[in-house]
């Protein structure tokens, strides 16, 4: 198919419309120069209608304020809690152990525990139906991951052929990260009274117990690399 070319020419109203603007243009320059477009336009600064507007202005910065900062708050609740999880299913997955679930009741459990220990930080355990590793350092720049890596360093004092820490040492924490059993996690910390922090973390089902093996059965344990000689011994329970 063959292109037409348009055909170049301007249209008349072009050249009459062209005139009447350079006219237009010139009477509006005119009253501008007379006083006609003055500021007295605009509405005067204390005029009712600028003062409901600048106080609905002023509602609105505080009501998005407001709300940015409640989101904000609640992000950076929601960052720790992805953290604490990640953190936790880094080393299950490490030894082939399914991920940890969030719940939102088990973290709301191991807040209202870790605001109890605002006044002291003890290492005190709540002594509830949930499994828990608890930490306190002397400085609150720890960040949860952190967390989990003091307690899932002691990986090195655990014996799996033993299914045992070895003598003097701790390694329960390790174990309850990486109980098989366990299928979900919530945990919460807080700055103590005295600059420190306290975090917990509490684990459903519990782990820990005396007698099993964090990593199920024997057969498991032969599929995970982590063959033992001797039958599983009880683990030692550090709390």
């Amino acid at each position: 198919m063959e292109l037409r070319k348009r055909n170049a020419r301007a249209p008349l109203s072009i050249f009459v419309a062209i005139p009447l603007f350079l006219l237009q243009l010139g009477a509006i320059t005119a009253q501008i120069n007379h006083g006609e477009y003055s500021t007295s336009t605009q509405p005067s600064v204390n005029s009712p209608s600028t003062a409901a507007s600048t106080r609905l202005l002023t509602e609105k910065q505080l009501t998005l304020g407001f709300r940015w900062g409640r989101r904000w708050r609640r992000n950076k609740v929601n960052r720790a809690s992805r953290e604490f999880l990640f953190a936790h299913n880094i080393v299950r997955a490490r030894v082939g152990e399914p991920p940890l679930e969030w719940d939102g009741r088990l973290a709301a459990y191991a807040r209202m525990w870790a605001k109890q220990r605002v006044g002291d930080c003890r290492l005190v355990h709540s002594n509830g139906p949930f499994g828990e590793n608890i930490f306190w350092a002397a400085q609150n720049n720890w960040k949860p991951r952190d967390v989990v890596k003091v307690w899932a360093d002691e990986d090195k004092f655990y014996n799996g052929r033993s299914n045992s820490c070895e003598p003097g040492q701790m390694c329960g924490h390790y174990t309850q990260i990486v109980w098989r059993d366990s299928t979900k996690v919530g945990c919460a910390s807080v700055d103590c009274s005295n600059g420190g922090v306290y975090a917990i973390c509490v684990y459903n089902p519990p782990g820990n117990y005396d007698g099993e093996n964090p990593f199920g059965s024997y057969d498991v344990q032969v599929q995970l690399g982590l063959l033992r000689e001797d039958p599983p011994a009880a683990v030692v329970n550090p709390f």
